[in-house]
């Protein structure tokens, strides 16, 4: 053996090895209750499906890229190494199956559904196959076995119809847990464990006299419906355990409003969410929670977030969690979330990011995912940390990333407060993650760095991780300039295409950092600082092997200002490199738009032209994208596409370009002021008077009347605004009982650009509005 080999194989032994508890070393990952059997490795008459990495592609999503494909009758039998009383199977129904079950040798049936899985079309996706892209394919079923089975039970799973099974998680869930002393207890609020009734009110009824008698409350064994937000603070929620005591329902919920700590332990929330919606609250647990805050024992899916908490707070603790099949985040802490805790959680299959922090607002800071695993987030990245300072992930394993993301991703991306202080990435292992994605970068690699919005100056520390089996690159820094990172002892085995992939100016140190390939960089400028130590990947290449990308001339086209019911036409063309011909199978547009192509195939070297016409019918603006579904092992490709359906006689300013001088988050910016959209607004800094917004109409127009609206489900409110020296500061009423618009109206005036000034408001201390309207007439 080489000496480059040996010390890459020590590495991974050190690192990588499970380690004896004698040894008082914890190994990565989280601490889980249930002990994972893979299909693959399993005894079966059916067939094995996989590997792939390619996006829309079944075996992509399935952990370890491998599961079991059965037919009806056919069966996949698991030998217990430790004693069970319940089981939870991952599988995967074609869509449009009717329901099936699997039947279980100890005399269970676990029902299966496609209900939860299976979606389509470009993000946030459908459930419409129409749409094309199909990916989403696995879901969860779990069932208590009615006995405990002893180690070396054969388990056989038969299957009634077409189905795949992934693994089964095999646990001792035991007895349910006893009430205990001082409890109130939710049937005596009239909390029906039957199902049968809506309970939602009365664990409400509940939770409300637990903080007014300063006792906890107890959440018998039983399944309660619940199709609303439950609201917590001051008062303890505890179940009988996530295998007894269940909260089901469509919206259900349990949030904090911050005024208060919460403990919440011992449940399971199971959702009813079938698509993204993300103009919906819809997570299992949300809101604010007070400090000293702790979640421990609770099991969440089917909702579209598994946990999302609200900033500014502080000193939350989650243990023992656990999250599947969710449409977005597993877990995010947003705008400005402080010494919060997320330990010992197991997330799979989620629709987003498996554990996010972003700074969108304020800076999170003093968090900590430690001890963690995530396996197969179908978006996004395994651990995502979005700006904030002083964060870390450690001692956690992420594994099998889909699409858009790699195993850990450190960023100034999505508007977030810039990182500062130091970000910790410290004794993790990374397992078959990164990919390839049709948008720039086009290879993701396993652990990545991204300075989209700024450049990267805080400091990164990156010790004792190990990356194995990546689809592409290793580590990554993309975007523009990034310092001040350190990697030390990082163990780099079998990457995909290159141990270090430079596409940013900047600099790192690199000390013990041992891999079994080399450098791809462009000219990038990124200067390595060498430490002692360093093994391998020495070696420099420019240019990716062919994957099967493609390259478009165009990401986004822009039409401008289109007079109604006249059309507009733009191309952009479609690259192949290789290494195989690509099928176009479809070009989806959206309303009012149409695209055409004269290729069904693009083979090797060969390029195809994609013709968009815009011909809007209506005033709007006609901002969306269209998909190119190709069998390309990127999945589809889109390009946004922009237009104005203008109207002279209506409103001037939709679509046109609006700054503003703050806004509050990323999401609540000026641009909401002309899309059109009532239910989006803008949202200056708060308390922090005078604020401006400033519209450009594109060219002179005389205009004499401006329409200023909010939400039409909000509170009346009072706002004092000047709209650019034509008409002097003014408190104007927005009230819902009057449509929550006001109109201000002046003499003609030639304007190209309109400002308004807030300097009051006495509803929230912010400007606020949802619409901005300007007439000629």
């Amino acid at each position: 053996m080489s000496r480059r080999m040996f010390a890459a194989a020590l590495f991974a032994a050190i690192i990588l090895y499970p380690v004896p508890a004698s040894a008082g070393v914890t190994p990565p990952g989280a601490n889980v209750p249930f002990t994972t059997y893979e299909a693959e490795n399993a005894a079966t008459n059916g067939g094995r499906v996989g590997p792939s990495v390619d996006f829309t592609q079944l075996a992509a999503e399935a952990s370890g890229r491998r599961a079991v494909s059965l037919r009806a009758g056919q069966w996949v039998e698991f030998t217990l190494k430790a004693k069970a009383d319940a089981v939870n199977v991952r599988y995967s129904l074609p869509d449009g199956s009717p329901d099936a079950k699997l039947r279980v040798s100890t005399g269970t049936d676990l029902p299966l559904t496609t209900r939860y899985s299976h979606v389509y079309g470009n993000y946030p996706y459908t459930n419409n196959p129409a749409d094309g892209g199909q990916h989403h394919y696995f879901d969860d079923v779990h069932a208590l076995l009615g006995r405990t089975l002893p180690a070396g039970t054969r388990v056989r799973f038969t299957a009634t119809a077409p189905v795949v099974v992934d693994l089964a998680d095999f646990e001792l869930a035991g007895p349910p847990a006893a009430r205990p002393s001082g409890f109130l207890s939710a049937t005596d609020f009239g909390a029906d464990p039957s199902g049968a009734a809506d309970s939602g009110a009365a664990i409400q009824a509940a939770l409300d006299a637990g903080k007014a008698q300063a006792k906890g409350v107890w959440l018998p064994a039983g399944t309660y419906a619940v199709t609303r937000h439950l609201t917590a603070d001051g008062v303890t929620l505890r179940g009988a355990g996530p295998w007894h005591t269940v909260l089901r329902g469509a919206n259900v919920g349990i949030f904090g409003t911050g005024a208060a700590a919460v403990h919440l332990s011992g449940f399971a929330i199971a959702g009813d969410t079938t698509v993204r919606d993300d103009s919906t609250s819809d997570s299992g647990l949300g809101g604010t929670y007070g400090h000293g805050s702790t979640v421990d024992d609770v099991w969440i899916e089917h909702t579209k977030v598994g946990m999302w908490f609200d900033g500014p707070s502080d000193g939350l603790t989650v243990s023992h969690a656990r999250i599947q099949n969710t449409m977005a985040d597993g877990v995010n802490l947003h705008n400005g979330v402080a010494h919060t805790v997320i330990r010992d959680t197991f997330v799979r299959n989620t629709g987003d990011d498996g554990l996010a922090m972003w700074s969108d607002g304020n800076a999170d800071h003093d968090n900590a995912f430690v001890h963690d695993t995530v396996i197969a987030p179908l978006l996004a990245n395994g651990f995502a940390i979005y700006g904030g300072r002083d964060n870390a992930v450690t001692d956690s394993v992420a594994a099998d990333t889909v699409t858009q993301g790699g195993g850990i991703h450190v960023g100034n991306r999505f508007g977030a407060v810039p990182l500062a202080g130091t970000t910790t990435i410290a004794r993790n292992v990374l397992l078959r993650a990164g990919n390839l994605v049709p948008n720039p970068p086009e290879e993701v690699a396993a652990l990545w760095f991204y300075a989209a919005d700024a450049p990267m100056t805080g400091a990164v520390d990156v010790h004792d991780v190990s990356i194995v089996d990546s689809p592409f690159a290793a580590v990554q820094f993309f975007g523009k300039r990034i310092d001040n990172v350190r990697l030390d002892r990082v163990a780099i085995i079998r990457p995909g295409t290159f141990a270090l992939q430079l596409q940013a100016p900047g600099s790192a140190r690199f000390s013990w950092v041992i891999a079994t390939a080399g450098k791809y960089d462009c000219g990038s400028g990124f200067v390595i600082d060498r430490g002692p130590g360093n093994l391998g990947w020495t070696g420099t290449r420019c240019g990716f092997p062919p994957a099967g990308a493609l390259k478009l001339s165009a990401d986004s086209l822009d039409f401008g200002n289109q007079a109604l019911h006249t059309a507009g036409t733009k191309t952009f063309t479609i690259t192949n490199p290789g290494p195989k011909p690509i099928d176009v199978r479809a070009l989806r547009a959206p309303a009012g738009y149409t695209a055409t192509a004269p290729c069904s195939t693009i083979a090797v070297g060969a390029t195809c032209t994609v013709t968009v016409t815009f011909d809007p019918d209506h005033a709007g603006v006609f901002a969306e994208r269209i998909m190119v579904d190709t069998t390309s092992p990127a999945g589809p490709y889109v390009v946004s596409v922009r237009g104005i359906g203008f109207d002279p006689d209506g409103n001037l300013a939709l679509g046109q370009q609006i700054t503003s001088s703050s806004q509050a988050l990323s999401w609540t910016g000026p641009a909401n002021l002309i899309d059109g959209d009532p239910g989006t607004y803008f949202e200056s800094a708060n308390n922090a008077f005078p604020q401006t917004v400033t519209l450009d109409l594109g060219e002179t127009r005389t205009v004499d009347r401006l329409v200023l609206k909010l939400p039409p489900n909000w509170g009346a409110r009072t706002e004092t605004i000047e709209v650019n020296g034509l008409v002097p500061a003014t408190d104007y009423t927005l009230d819902p009982d009057t449509g929550n618009a006001v109109t201000i109206t002046f003499p003609p005036a030639a304007l190209r650009t309109i400002t308004l000034t807030f300097t009051a408001n006495n509803g929230w201390p912010a400007a606020q509005l949802s619409e901005f309207e300007v007439y000629a007439h």
